[in-house]
């Protein structure tokens, strides 16, 4: 019987608090806050990774030509006039 009680009790006050958020404008303003930034710490922690991302590739660009030379040959598809390009099926 206790524990019925407790598990009742239980969910009244999860009820209470859901209402008192929900009625209560600086409540509610404050929940969407915290929401809002816990959305914004991460869309930084993400901009960092992507930042840092840039950052490693700048300086390869800067420093070595053959990543140059890579990355022309892989994204833009580009053959130098001495080289040959063969081709594996796969299976």
């Amino acid at each position: 019987m206790k524990k019925i009680f407790y598990i009742v009790l239980k969910y009244i006050i999860y009820l209470a608090v859901f209402l008192y958020i929900l009625l209560n404008p600086a409540a509610r303003k404050l929940f969407s806050g915290q929401v809002r930034l816990h959305e914004l710490k991460a869309d930084f922690y993400n901009a960092c990774k992507t930042n840092e991302e840039f950052k490693k590739r700048l300086y390869y660009l800067e420093t070595k030509p053959e990543y140059m030379e890579r990355i022309v040959k892989d994204e833009l598809e580009v053959l130098a006039e001495d080289e040959i390009e063969y081709r594996f099926e796969k299976k």
